[in-house]
């Protein structure tokens, strides 16, 4: 080594401050919201994410949300009686709302009608299904422990007839035909 370079002092090394890096994320994640934020805010809008959110339990269904349904009960003279109603929608048929609202039993102003149901209250819906005018309706085997099982058979095929599209109705418990 000669004198001179031992006389020169080494040159510091250049190191980006952490201030520095922390001041450029920051501007950087501004940047990205305030160019992003208006195309979000408009799609959360016409989501309505929002309405729904601020929605509360008492708050009324929109209209989207509801759907009129037939329903068969039975009188008191064990007559069946067609009842329209509203009821929250649940499937994506009219058919399986007809039958989620006809399993779920009669709501207070059917049962201030004087109208029942025969069908055991435990029965659930397992699916339905329409094929050449005939509707396949699926239920859970609770449905065999109904009261009276040719009143419940009935009301199945009167709420199923209701529609102008059925011809008729084929009722499987767990995937298997009625023994009628």
């Amino acid at each position: 080594m000669t004198p001179m370079e031992m006389d020169e002092a080494p040159k510091p090394r250049r190191t980006i401050s952490p201030l520095f890096i922390l001041l450029a994320w920051i501007l950087f994640t501004l940047g990205v919201f305030a160019l992003g934020y208006p195309r979000v805010r408009q799609a959360v809008i016409s989501s309505g994410v929002l309405q729904y959110a601020r929605q509360g339990e008492d708050s009324p269904l929109l209209p989207s949300q509801v759907r009129t349904v037939q329903v068969a009960f039975i009188t008191a003279s064990g007559k069946q009686q067609l009842v329209s109603f509203q009821t929250e929608r649940m499937g994506g048929s009219q058919y399986h709302d007809s039958y989620e609202a006809l399993l779920g039993g009669p709501t207070r102003e059917v049962l201030n009608l004087g109208l029942v149901s025969y069908i055991h209250p435990k029965t659930s819906l397992i699916g339905v299904t329409l094929s050449n005018k005939i509707l396949f309706v699926d239920i859970s085997k609770d449905f065999l422990d109904s009261l009276d099982i040719v009143k419940a058979t009935e009301q199945m095929k009167t709420t199923a007839l209701a529609f102008s599209q059925v011809k008729d109705l084929v009722i499987l418990v767990e995937g298997e035909p009625l023994e009628q």
